[in-house]
């Protein structure tokens, strides 16, 4: 149980620190978005090239939520696997109990 939690820490800061990278304010010097910020007067590249830079962030940003999401159902269902486990020997030892075994 303490190990999947420290998983699920670890894979939260991790997913949160990813994300904050993909975030336009955190593009720094990046030509699409100082030409997104200064206008066409000096762009270093096209309107065209900064959509679809701007696209592919945003695609980007999609992948790791959707691999945040299986990671958190694969989790999930490993706690569930192994709560079920821990019931059914539970039943075990309370049936052993009542039969005095």
């Amino acid at each position: 149980m303490k190990n999947s939690k420290l998983l699920f820490l670890v894979a939260t800061v991790s997913s949160v620190a990813l994300l904050q990278g993909c975030t336009p304010k955190t593009a720094g010097a990046d030509s699409s978005y100082l030409n997104k910020n200064r206008g066409a007067a000096g762009a270093q590249i096209s309107a065209s090239e900064a959509e679809q830079y701007s696209r592919q962030q945003g695609l980007t940003a999609d992948e790791i939520r959707l691999e945040n999401m299986k990671r958190h159902q694969t989790t999930d269902s490993i706690e569930e696997g192994s709560s079920a486990a821990k019931s059914a020997v539970d039943a075990i030892d309370s049936v052993k109990g009542l039969l005095g075994l």
